[in-house]
């Protein structure tokens, strides 16, 4: 279980939002078509907040205006992956070479990137090109993702944990009378356990960039 993975499939855009005077107007729409994912290194925002964020020119307006405010243009990316994309397209020379930025909605990421643990690892010349450009396994990068993978399986275990003691309490509630003071603590420790347990839910939710909804 990881947040870490790249589609292995085109994305098909769902969302149809109205024309904006301003290209970040678009950016509440792009998160919720691009599932709170930076689109290149698949950081959920859930992690480091959405002011982290921001809209990207897939083709960059200094060289495609009259594409800034056109939707299919634009991507939801973490402002790094952004900053470090910048406004680069590719050259004739490059396109010919394979080497390019893969995105979601035009390529199979999965065919160019994927990550082995907490590191990036290339799949083609498109890919390494992307991981080079966007230093997608800078250090800090690859220090934060096993910080989140390392909390991820502790929270996992503990949810386990969790679930197991619910179990326990159960099997001793339904041998005992029910207006019982033991019967009663049974439940008070069931309600503790319950809670703990709800944390946890949305806690791992959170590390897998999806909304916490207490669901597992």
């Amino acid at each position: 279980m990881t947040p870490f993975l790249y589609p292995k499939s085109r994305h098909i855009r769902r969302e149809t939002p109205r024309k904006h005077q301003r290209y970040q107007t678009f950016k509440k729409t792009l998160r919720t078509e691009f599932e709170n994912q930076c689109v290149y290194c698949r950081l959920p925002d859930t992690l480091k907040g959405t002011e982290t964020f921001g809209v990207d020119h897939y083709k960059p307006r200094k060289l495609f205006f009259e594409l800034a405010l056109d939707y299919e243009n634009l991507f939801y990316a973490c402002n790094c992956c952004n900053s470090r994309k910048g406004a680069f397209w590719p050259t004739q020379d490059e396109l010919a070479r394979g080497l390019f930025i893969p995105n979601p909605c035009d390529h199979v990421m999965f065919e160019h990137l994927k990550y082995v643990e907490a590191e990036v690892k290339t799949k083609s010349p498109a890919g390494g090109f992307c991981e080079d450009l966007l230093d997608l396994n800078d250090q800090d990068s690859v220090d934060y993702r096993k910080f989140v993978l390392g909390l991820l399986t502790a929270s996992i275990k503990e949810r386990d944990d969790f679930r197991k003691t619910l179990e326990l309490i159960d099997a001793r509630i339904s041998v005992i009378e029910t207006d019982t003071a033991q019967a009663q603590e049974h439940a008070q420790q069931r309600l503790v356990v319950e809670a703990e347990l709800k944390n946890c839910l949305g806690r791992i939710r959170r590390l897998l960039g999806k909304p916490d909804d207490g669901s597992d």
